[in-house]
């Protein structure tokens, strides 16, 4: 067994399927950590939830419930703000990804962090590799085309590095444009890789 765990992280932008390749890489036995189901634990904390009702005030919340949706339009329409909580949500956020990599790693040789910030927070000094999931701007339009305007699309885009950047930054990247099974086995081609690098 490796004394440390390959550790892999895995990002792109809003649509590109970071969540369906994270799962890929899951299906073939590499246990992966969510970053955004990290944040919603962290978001039911008392603390947390105390902290950004100071910051933010009683706006992003909906029948006393601290609302996703109502934070998200805030934190892309002021920057202020969105630094504000950032500054209240990221170390603990930060410090639970490490106690997961710390417990995952007792027991594997790679593990995978799906975390959609990982360029606009300057995390790359947390992981060994970094993966890129990237698809046609057409492609990721059709794709959440059923779920959200354009518009909204657009301004979470806004809101993070462009993809061809986060491209040039990854040691790799998946191409996520094609069918399923085209990604699968570029995923699977990727596993055998790290695996020879352990």
């Amino acid at each position: 067994m490796h004394n440390k765990p390959l550790k892999v992280g895995i990002t792109g932008i809003f649509g590109s399927g970071k969540t369906t390749v994270s799962l890929m890489f899951e299906k073939e036995g590499i246990p992966v950590i969510s970053c955004d189901e990290i944040v919603h634990r962290v978001l039911r904390k008392k603390k947390i939830i105390r902290e950004i009702k100071s910051a933010l005030g009683n706006s992003v919340f909906e029948k006393g419930i601290l609302s996703r949706k109502k934070i998200a339009r805030i934190v892309f329409e002021e920057e202020a703000k969105r630094e504000n909580l950032e500054g209240i949500l990221h170390p603990e956020v930060f410090r639970e990804i490490e106690r997961k990599i710390f417990d995952c790693g007792k027991k594997n040789d790679i593990i995978v962090i799906e975390i959609p910030l990982l360029f606009e927070t300057k995390s790359e000094k947390l992981f060994d590799i970094t993966i890129v999931v990237s698809s046609t701007l057409a492609k990721i339009k059709e794709r959440l085309k059923a779920k959200f305007h354009e518009d909204e699309i657009l301004e979470r885009w806004n809101n993070q590095i462009a993809l061809k950047e986060k491209e040039r930054k990854a040691d790799y990247v998946i191409h996520n444009s094609g069918s399923y099974c085209k990604t699968l086995q570029q995923v699977r081609n990727l596993i055998e890789r790290l695996k020879r690098e352990i």
